[in-house]
This record gives structure tokens, sequence and C-alpha cells, in this order.
């Protein structure tokens, strides 16, 4: 299963969603996107994009505070194959987000 690509995180205005792309296949790819807050220390599930079929996942409830650093992941299913998690760079609210 390929991975998703072109993974990127936008926020405007505290709305902030993570993008990416898939390439069209047989079947419907689903997709489940993890966060890591600098102050867990680890992933975790984001419980509203868990086998989502959407390309894209609204964040904005995770982010824990604008100056704390960010990561998130995503990766695809379809049907019992899983494909590799592809990560984002650091995400900090103040340094990365508009208003």
């Amino acid at each position: 299963v390929p991975p998703p690509t072109g993974v990127v995180v936008t926020s405007e205005n505290f709305k902030t969603v993570l993008h990416w792309q898939y390439p069209p296949i047989s079947e419907t790819p689903h997709f489940i996107v993890e966060i890591k807050p600098y102050n867990l220390g680890k992933y975790k599930e984001v419980s509203t994009c868990v086998n989502t079929s959407a390309h894209f996942c609204d964040v904005s409830e995770e982010i824990c505070g604008p100056y704390s650093s960010h990561w998130l992941k995503v990766k695809a299913v379809v049907g019992s194959e899983q494909s590799e998690y592809v990560e984002t760079n650091e995400f900090i609210l103040q340094k990365h987000g508009k208003l």
C-alpha cells in the first residue's frame, strides 16, 4: 500500500488542518491520523480521523497551546494492508499559523 504524499499542515485563525494526497486505487483507502504534542512525548490517535476517507483532518482541538511543538503523521489503510506513516515537520501554532 503506498503511503500518503504531500502531507502538510495549514493553520489559519486557529483552524489547523492536516492535508495529504493519495493516488487513485481500486479500493477506497482510509486514513489514520496521529498527533504528538511535545508535552505528551508520544503519538496518540486523533479520534475524529481514524478510518477517515477524507484527505484532510481538522486537528484544531488537538493543539495544546500556541508555543507548543506538535508533530503529525498519517497512514493509509486499504483492506487489511497498511502503509508506512508519513510524518510532518515540527508544527508550532505561533510560528507556523496565520491569523
